[in-house]
């Protein structure tokens, strides 16, 4: 009998989709993938046209692991992935998300990039994820032109600075945390709803959370 292949989704928030530095980070990790044993990969691009919310969800539930790529924008994500979290709330603590491994990689010009990583961990862990060891890349424009000026030194100091092929050590670790199957306890929420209509890119959004004014 054929092993199951442990599925990776690859969530690309970035407003420039494919285009932009988010892109280039999806198809890196996309191809460092698809030369893993057991292991295939799906990506999400936010800013395509979406599927329906079941088609989404189904998508989410049946992936063992997420790599959420995004980049800064004044320290925050982009709408798009800022849209697809609250869309998503309603499956909070369900098996959609929960004791599933994260990681993260964002990009950015120079600041925000560390805060962007850091809310992005903290709303997955609150959806009921959790976050492996070094599951987090930060790449930047000043650190990637630190890293061409020094790069023929013999010494070179910036040998640690962040750089694109660094994903692969963060998906490695993904691979490796999706294979721990803990034994989870959550906390109690509110269940939300949504109608699995087609995906609400725009308007109004009432997930029937509780109205208190």
């Amino acid at each position: 009998m054929d092993k199951k292949k442990m599925k990776i989704l690859i969530i690309n928030g970035s407003i420039r989709g494919k285009l932009g530095n988010s892109g280039k980070i999806a198809k890196k990790a996309a191809e460092f993938i698809s030369f893993q044993k057991e292991t295939q990969c799906s990506v999400l691009t936010l800013a395509d046209p979406m599927p329906s919310i079941k088609d989404v969800r189904g998508l989410l539930n049946d992936s063992d692991c997420f790599l959420i790529i995004s980049g800064s924008y004044w320290n925050s994500c982009g709408s798009l992935l800022q849209r697809f979290i609250e869309v998503t709330t309603v499956y909070e603590n369900t098996e959609v998300f929960f004791g599933k491994p994260v990681a993260c990689a964002i990009s950015m010009d120079s600041v925000g990039g560390v805060e962007v990583a850091s809310h992005i961990h903290s709303v997955f862990s609150a959806f009921g994820c959790w976050s492996p060891p070094c599951s987090t890349l930060v790449i930047s424009r000043v650190g990637q032109e630190a890293v061409k000026a020094t790069s023929d030194l013999e010494d070179d100091p910036n040998e640690d600075v962040w750089r694109l092929d660094d994903i692969e050590i963060v998906l490695r670790n993904l691979i490796v945390s999706a294979r721990i199957k803990g034994d989870w306890e959550h906390w109690p929420n509110d269940e939300l709803t949504i109608e699995e209509g087609e995906w609400p890119d725009t308007g109004i959004l009432d997930l029937e959370s509780p109205k208190f004014l």
